[in-house]
C-alpha cells in the first residue's frame, strides 16, 4: 500500500510461498470485510484478540457512537462554496474510528484532511492502515498528545484509484507544537502614566460632597421626629 514493491520484496523474502499466499488472502478478507462493513473492522479484529489477555487494555469506540458523535458535530455544511478541506483531528484516534465516521459525514462534494495521534504504535499503524483502506487524505502520529512528542508520522493520500500511505522523514514533518507562536507586540506605553490618569479621571468625575454636612442635617432631622439614629 506504500507503492514499494523493493521494499515488500525484501520483507516478503523472509517468509516461505505458503506464509506468503496465507497473507495474501487474509489481507484480502480484511479489505473485502472493511468495504462491505464500511467501518473500522481491522480495530474490531485486534480487540477480539487482545480480549483473550488478561494485560490488554485497548477498547475502542462502538461504531453506533463513534457515528452520533461525528453527527452532532458535523450536521450540516455550514459554506456550502467552500473550497478549502476541513480538518478533523483525533489527539487519542485508536484505530482511527472516530475519523472514518466523520468522513462518512462530511456533506457531499466536500473534501477533508484527517489527524490522527496515538502513543500504542500498532494503533497508530492500524489508523494509516483504515485511512488508507478509506481512501482519506490525512496523517497519522505514533506520538502523544499530550507530552507533545511524537516519533513516527504516515501520510495518507486518498486518489481514483484507491488509497496509499508512505512514512515522512524528519525532513518531511514539522512538529507544529514545536513552531513559536507569534503574539501581538504590545503598545508601548507607561504604566505609571495609565495609573495616574485613571486617578486623574476618576475625581475628575467624583463631585465634592461634605460628609459631614449630611451626617448633621440627618442628625437634626432625627432629633426633630422624636427618632434614635
Amino acid at each position: 500500500m506504500q507503492r514499494d514493491d523493493e521494499s515488500y520484496l525484501d520483507v516478503m523474502d523472509k517468509y516461505g510461498e505458503k506464509e506468503a499466499q496465507l497473507y495474501s488472502e487474509a489481507f484480502d478478507e480484511l479489505l473485502n470485510a472493511s468495504e462491505s462493513a464500511n467501518h473500522d473492522v481491522l480495530g474490531v479484529v485486534y480487540e477480539e484478540l487482545g480480549n483473550s489477555s488478561d494485560h490488554f487494555g485497548q477498547h475502542f469506540t462502538p461504531h453506533n457512537l463513534s457515528d452520533m458523535n461525528a453527527e452532532m458535530v458535523i450536521d450540516e455544511d455550514p459554506d456550502p462554496g467552500r473550497e478549502d478541506p476541513y480538518s478533523v483531528l483525533d489527539p487519542a484516534a485508536g484505530s482511527g474510528r472516530l475519523l472514518i465516521s466523520a468522513a462518512k459525514q462530511l456533506p457531499e462534494g466536500t473534501q477533508g484532511e484527517f489527524y490522527a495521534v496515538d502513543k500504542d504504535s500498532t494503533c497508530a499503524k492500524m489508523a494509516a492502515l483504515n485511512l488508507t483502506f478509506f481512501n482519506m487524505d490525512g496523517y497519522v502520529v505514533h506520538g502523544d498528545s499530550l507530552t507533545q512528542d511524537y516519533h513516527t508520522v504516515w501520510a495518507t493520500e486518498g486518489s481514483a484509484f484507491g488509497g496509499s500511505v508512505h512514512e515522512l522523514d524528519d525532513d518531511q514533518w514539522t512538529n507544529p507544537y514545536d513552531q513559536e507562536v507569534s503574539e501581538e507586540p504590545e503598545d508601548n506605553v507607561d504604566e505609571k502614566e495609565i495609573q495616574e490618569d485613571t486617578e486623574e479621571n476618576q475625581q475628575a468625575d467624583t463631585p465634592d460632597i461634605d460628609f459631614d454636612e449630611i451626617r448633621e442635617t440627618q442628625l437634626s432631622d432625627f432629633t426633630s421626629r422624636g427618632d434614635t439614629p
